[in-house]
């Protein structure tokens, strides 16, 4: 499979392009266009979570511990004391960091359920959800965010499929077929719910202008 240097590298140059292209055609503007390109590059490193304790995995945590900290300070700003929210915030960070990615690293298995397409789409609707309710993102920019992570996540499976061919010896190595999952039979509880929430969000979540016109037509 690719290595992290790999993954890196290849998001943030598809989620440049794309960028790029956004840009062009006026669809956001230039501060839009940097958190573009973070969702998009971040997005290409997400599959990779559920590996113990692997660069992803750590990186990625961290950056969960930030956002965490910031949303306790942000959402309960104005309620505690300065000295009570600085704590609460550092517990979350903290928590995040060392008691949640442990559980997670216990419960998860490398090229599991996080290696799948249903979860590539669940990563895209969970952006619209914490973007659109929480951050209080325009729609618009919402699902451009989440159509970044969706791709950068796809991007990641595609790259692992492709290393998973060995071309010099003209044969598939034992990975092949582990990236781009769509069911497993031995996960088929893991599976049901993985699709039960995607078709949740589906349900749930706020369409575009356009999707929501087409069906009312």
């Amino acid at each position: 499979m690719a290595n992290f240097k790999t993954h890196i590298a290849v998001a943030a140059v598809g989620s440049l392009v794309a960028t790029g292209i956004c840009l062009q055609a006026g669809m956001v503007n230039q501060t839009e266009a940097a958190g573009l390109f973070t969702f998009g590059t971040v997005a290409g490193l997400l599959p990779d979570i559920d590996s113990d304790h692997s660069v992803p995995a750590q990186w990625l945590f961290r950056l969960f511990s930030l956002a965490t900290a910031l949303l306790i300070l942000l959402g309960w700003q104005g309620k505690l004391p300065l000295w009570q929210l600085l704590a609460c915030a550092g517990a979350g960070a903290v928590a995040m960091r060392y008691i949640v990615l442990n559980l997670f690293a216990r419960i998860t298995v490398h090229r599991g359920l996080f290696h799948s397409l249903p979860a590539a789409l669940l990563a895209g609707l969970a952006t619209i959800a914490l973007g659109h309710r929480l951050a209080g993102w325009s729609l618009h920019f919402t699902w451009l965010a989440a159509a970044f992570v969706t791709c950068g996540y796809l991007l990641h499976l595609l790259l692992d499929e492709a290393f998973s061919v060995n071309l010099t010896g003209n044969h598939l190595k034992q990975s092949f077929g582990t990236a781009l999952t769509l069911f497993s039979p031995a996960a088929w509880l893991s599976y049901l719910l993985l699709y039960s929430a995607v078709i949740a969000g589906i349900w749930l979540l706020p369409m575009p202008r356009g999707v929501t016109a087409w069906f009312c037509h």
